[in-house]
């Protein structure tokens, strides 16, 4: 099974108690390649520093992490391990640019070197939409 996926978003839904990533973010990125996502009838992720590959359903808390180098292989290993149990064949991440935004490399670094790890493609594309 082919995939979208798109890292978290700083911008989170302060409301109490666990609910949808996809509204627990506040991201047009991530509004926009899950509906593209919807509209090919791929499946689609959120890459969490926190929790690795979310499902946009997936009910998550209110948190703050900023996915940084050193956590880097952690985070690889989880994704990997999500990867093969959720039978992904490969990605295509959608990332805003490394000049605009450098906090987004270790996020970029980690779905590499998970997809690496269980031998999936990945295609990397840049997008600008924040």
């Amino acid at each position: 099974m082919q995939a979208f996926c798109t890292y978290c978003s700083r911008d989170k839904s302060d409301a109490p108690g666990a609910m949808p990533a996809i509204q627990r973010y506040k991201s047009i990125r991530i509004e926009k390649v899950h509906t593209a996502a919807s509209q090919l009838g791929l499946e689609f992720y959120i890459l969490s520093g926190k929790f690795g590959l979310l499902a946009p359903d997936q009910a998550i808390p209110w948190y703050d992490h900023l996915l940084k180098r050193e956590d880097v292989s952690h985070l690889a290993d989880r994704v990997a391990n999500q990867i093969q149990e959720y039978g992904i064949t490969g990605l295509v991440y959608f990332t805003n640019s490394f000049n605009r935004d450098p906090d987004v490399i270790p996020y970029h670094d980690a779905i590499v070197a998970a997809c690496s790890r269980t031998s999936r493609p990945v295609l990397v594309i840049e997008m600008e939409t924040e």
